[in-house]
């Protein structure tokens, strides 16, 4: 073959055929994703949801009224219900449907624009779930029109007194079917905004034991496939935008802290600036503060905000760690400190314990960590880690993100998640046993949870829905 005058490559390097299909699918996604927030916007609006759950209360009242053959019964009423939720289910059906197509292009599609992010854990779960949305969708407007279908039946054909009750029976069944998936459902609708759109369907499932950027660590753990795919690849752009002697992750790290104190009220908004701009350089401080970048001030509160709401037992160890800068937490003869935080209620037989540990001896020191878990799945685990020296805080001056940065950065921190067996319910003790280097004991705490199979404060339902308003309520302002 001649090597001047190549056959030509449809779809290789230079090809215009693969970018035009791209540009295709990019269009298509973009439709996709219009076509979600519309129709998340139209179930949600004011008051449709409230709509909902009366006219399916109605439906099945009105419809059990009609079995039992109250003189005062209204089949026209019934029906009207029945059509009436039907029509209003298209929009959530609508909304689902998108949305799980949405999922799909950001999670598995490989295209201009778009990475998979199927190697991120989490990413099944997040489809799965909403593919189980849609499919109850689904159910509660087949449910909604079969018995509409039913009544109607009864009422056009006069079916006669034997297929009557079975109809009626249907009727109330189909009802009952609404309403149940209806309280589900309605409780909240996934991809409401679009800063952050997967966020509110993620569940951490994966992470280290030892976190050693305590809430940048923890932060991204917490942090959809989607999200933690655009989070390194910012976190790789502010390799040139930090001050000397810190990296991208140190000067989050101290952002971070700074946005925690903030919230505390330890410090104010010109104060968060200030210690913004000890870290990173004017450029990159000015688009931290730009309301158009996807990573900023507000979106950095708003995932802490997503973050606090999953883990509030280590939010808690940092707390007391801050009050402990002013002397009131630590003696001054203690030579090791070992704080931990496990819920009160751990549902669905998980929990998660966070340790931290602070070694005010004069040199670094390696010690073993032992939990024990009674009826725990397993009921005992060894961590054999490092502990570095860390020196003592004076308790003088202002106590600010620089005293608590030192204390984070020679803590030792492990974030262990226990479980127990689906059976086990009521109180169980967990102890932690710190050892020293030949084995003997340096600390021991005794804490005890109690196992619940309910929604609770602190189950995963329950904090799955206080992060999701939590990043809803910063977020939301952003799109407006």
């Amino acid at each position: 073959m001649d090597q001047g005058n190549p056959l030509p490559t449809p779809y290789g390097e230079g090809s215009g055929f693969v970018p035009a299909n791209e540009r295709a699918l990019s269009r298509a996604i973009a439709r996709r994703d219009a076509g979600r927030r519309f129709w998340v916007w139209a179930s949600m609006a004011w008051p449709t949801p409230g709509i909902r759950m009366m006219l399916s209360t109605v439906a099945i009242v009105s419809s059990a009224i009609l079995l039992v053959g109250w003189r005062y019964s209204s089949i026209e009423l019934s029906i009207i219900s029945f059509v009436g939720l039907s029509v209003m289910y298209v929009p959530t059906n609508l909304a689902a449907w998108y949305s799980s197509m949405v999922a799909r292009d950001r999670l598995s599609l490989r295209v201009e624009g778009h990475a998979s992010k199927g190697s991120y854990p989490g990413s099944e779960r997040i489809l799965n779930t909403l593919r189980d949305r849609v499919v109850r969708e689904r159910i509660r407007l087949f449910s909604a029109m079969l018995a509409a279908f039913s009544l109607n039946a009864i009422w056009s054909f006069n079916p006669g007194e034997v297929l009557t009750p079975s109809l009626l029976a249907a009727a109330v069944f189909c009802g009952a079917v609404c309403v149940l998936n209806s309280l589900i459902l309605e409780g909240s609708m996934p991809m409401r905004t679009n800063e952050f759109t997967l966020l509110s369907l993620h569940a951490p499932t994966l992470h280290d034991s030892t976190l050693d950027s305590v809430l940048t660590d923890l932060l991204k753990a917490h942090l959809d496939p989607q999200t933690a795919g655009e989070w390194d690849e910012w976190l790789d752009s502010l390799e040139v935008t930090v001050r000397t002697g810190q990296t991208p992750v140190s000067a989050i790290e101290h952002v971070l802290q700074a946005i925690h104190l903030e919230h505390r009220g330890i410090i104010d908004q010109e104060g968060l600036r200030s210690e913004v701009r000890t870290v990173f350089k004017i450029a990159a401080t000015d688009s931290l503060f730009d309301p158009e970048s996807k990573f900023n001030i507000s979106s950095l509160r708003a995932l802490l905000a997503h973050t606090r709401a999953w883990g509030p037992g280590m939010f808690r160890l940092i707390d007391r760690l801050q009050e402990s800068l002013a002397g009131e937490a630590t003696s001054p003869h203690e030579l090791w400190r070992l704080d931990l935080d496990l819920p009160p209620r751990c549902s669905e037989g998980q929990g998660d314990l966070f340790v931290m540990l602070h070694n005010h001896t004069s040199k670094d020191t390696t010690v073993e960590v032992d939990i024990l878990a009674a009826q725990g799945e397993p009921a005992f685990q060894s961590l054999r880690i490092k502990a570095p020296s860390s020196n003592r805080e004076a308790s003088s001056g202002p106590q600010g993100v620089a005293s608590l940065g030192r204390l984070l950065d020679r803590a030792v921190v492990l974030w262990i998640g226990l479980a127990w067996s689906d059976s086990e319910y009521g109180p169980h003790p967990v102890q932690v046993t710190l050892k020293g280097e030949s084995g003997e004991t340096l600390s021991s705490t005794i804490v005890q949870t109690t196992l619940s199979s309910g929604v609770n404060p602190e189950s995963a339902a329950a904090r799955m829905t206080d992060a999701a308003e939590a990043v809803r309520r910063i977020a939301i302002p952003l799109g407006e």
